[in-house]
């Protein structure tokens, strides 16, 4: 509704504690933010493998009221300009995606100029954003029938190589992501050291899975 009647504002999005705004300029989404810690910049940096935990806090301590941590970022070296970018675009269309897996809460939306200092906004079109949204949120509900949370263990099956001698051989990227199952790390462990992303690490888990290359362990 906001994107075919090209309104400009804010929309904010509450559950709970959790709150998302999103950034509206004539109809196209140009920016959104969490007050959830798991959301900033740096965290987010880090979840990608593109900084460590000890550079996320220690760049996070050098943060002012005029200096964004991403300038900071980039100033003591740990990410470049370019990084920066990629990084800033990709954090707030998570927070956008992750907003259609909300089942209950609160919205308001609040018509008028939108006064924002990011210079890094976004340039996808809100049609792209929703169909995205869309089929993430299906694919989250297929891959919770194979997956049950973020702990679970997984092992390589005894005489497969994953994601090898399928129809499809897997990519470079989610060949990376299944070379970390090893019986010892969960899920959890396997998204933060693969540096692809939550979404990306669960699909390529629940298709070597499905092919019978990766199992529970213990199963």
């Amino acid at each position: 509704m906001l994107n075919l009647s090209r309104k400009t504002g804010v929309l904010r999005c509450t559950r709970g504690a959790e709150t998302r705004t999103v950034f509206w300029e004539q109809g196209e989404v140009v920016f959104a933010r969490s007050n959830s810690v798991r959301d900033n910049l740096g965290c987010f940096l880090v979840r990608r493998g593109l900084i460590s935990e000890d550079q996320n806090a220690e760049s996070a301590r050098r943060i002012t009221p005029d200096t964004r941590h991403g300038k900071v970022l980039v100033r003591l070296g740990f990410i470049t300009t370019e990084q920066l970018w990629w990084a800033v675009k990709n954090q707030v269309l998570e927070i956008v995606y992750a907003l259609f897996q909300w089942t209950s809460g609160y919205f308001e939306f609040v018509e008028g100029p939108v006064e924002s200092r990011e210079k890094i906004t976004l340039a996808v079109p809100t049609t792209k954003i929703v169909m995205e949204g869309i089929r993430r949120l299906d694919e989250w509900n297929k891959f919770s029938t194979r997956i049950r949370d973020a702990g679970m263990l997984l092992e390589p099956v005894p005489g497969k190589v994953p994601g090898v001698g399928r129809e499809q051989d897997a990519s470079p990227e989610e060949r990376k992501i299944l070379t970390l199952v090893n019986g010892v790390r969960s899920v959890g462990d396997i998204s933060r050291l693969s540096g692809q992303g939550e979404f990306e690490t669960y699909a390529a888990l629940y298709e070597a899975m499905q092919a019978g290359e990766i199992r529970e362990r213990g199963a």
